[in-house]
Formats: structure tokens, sequence, C-alpha cells
């Protein structure tokens, strides 16, 4: 019969979250705080307060851009056809910044996590952009929910095969997804790192 290894479940659970690769950015080649510069943008909000698009002031016009002050185009699905008036756009106090070039457009775009730790927000996926925090997110969520479901029938994470947590963790995620649906699983975890507007765009 083989032996069972006892493993704190801490350490079983640490290999199924996801985590950024071994040659993400370190912390030296973050920018200087002083060189971030805020995005100066405005937005229209609905009756639940919460914004639905955002403008930025070009010259004396106001363009449509998205929540990270880009150009927002006529082909895309949030282009608004007809302008709001300047008067009813209201100020926001955007948490993303950005780095800028000699022209002055912007090149890279920061938010701080809870430790106020600066996140990349326009890289890939695997380099740990905006999709990655969703989706490591969560599968943290999905393995707390599995690590809870272990304790209250009084077993052990050890007593599992690594592919049966795997299974009852995907299964855990897609009952996640299934409760609120995918926008919802967008804001909350856009809201662990202050950009629960993102998830209504």
């Amino acid at each position: 019969m083989k032996k069972i290894k006892k493993r704190n479940e801490l350490s079983i659970f640490e290999e199924f979250r996801l985590k950024k690769p071994t040659n993400a950015r370190s912390s030296k080649d973050y920018p200087r705080e002083h060189s971030l510069h805020k995005l100066n943008l405005f937005c229209e909000k609905n009756k639940d307060n919460i914004p639905i698009s955002f403008w930025k002031k070009k010259n004396i016009k106001i363009i449509q851009v998205d929540g990270f002050g880009q150009p927002i185009l006529s082909g895309d699905k949030n282009y608004k056809k007809v302008l709001p008036k300047e008067s009813s756009l209201k100020r926001y106090n955007s948490k993303i910044l950005v780095t800028i070039n000699k022209y002055k457009i912007p090149v890279s775009w920061w938010t701080k996590d809870k430790n106020g730790k600066l996140i990349q927000l326009n890289i890939k996926e695997k380099d740990g952009g905006v999709e990655f925090n969703i989706k490591s997110w969560l599968r943290n969520e999905a393995i707390n929910a599995v690590g809870l479901e272990i304790r209250t029938m009084k077993k052990k994470a050890y007593e599992y095969s690594k592919k049966e947590l795997m299974n009852m963790i995907e299964a855990e995620e897609n009952k996640i997804i299934k409760k609120g649906g995918m926008k919802a699983v967008r804001i909350a975890a856009l809201s662990a790192i202050g950009l629960p507007f993102l998830g209504f765009l």
C-alpha cells in the first residue's frame, strides 16, 4: 500500500495558484513614482453612479476614450454617436497612473495593489496584466472554496491526488462564473486592485 505523504494544506494548494513567470519584471524595472502621471479623465455615470463612458479634453473638444485614456473609434462597441453635454460629465479620479514619452503620449499604465506595489496593466497575460489578475483572483477564490469543503468533510488535502484537487478547483471556478457571470467575476477581481470600473466596460 502506498504511503500518503502528509503535507501542509497551504503548500499543497500553492502548487495550483497561478504564478507570474520567473522572467517577470523585477522591482528595479518599475518606474519611480515621481515619474508617473494621473489620467485627467471625465466620465458619464448611470443612475447607480457607475461610470459608463469616459472622456478627455483635447484642445477645446471632448473626445471619447476608454478607462486607460485611449481614444475610442467609431467601430468600437462602446462608441457613442451622440456626445454628452460637457456640463453633465464628472471628473473621474482614476487609480491608473501612466508613464509618458517626450511627446507626452502614455506608454505604460500602472496601478497599486493593496500593499502599495505597482502593477503594470498594459502587458500580455503571460506577464501578469489585467486578464492574468482576473484569472488569478478566480483561481484563488476556487482554492479557498475547495479548502473549506475539504475541512467541512473533516478530511485533509493530502488525501486527494493532484488530479482530483485540480478537478475540484476547476469545478469550483465554473460554479463561481455560473453564479454571477463572467462580468461579476471581472468586477470582483478588478475591485481587488482598485479598478472595478473596467469590469463595466
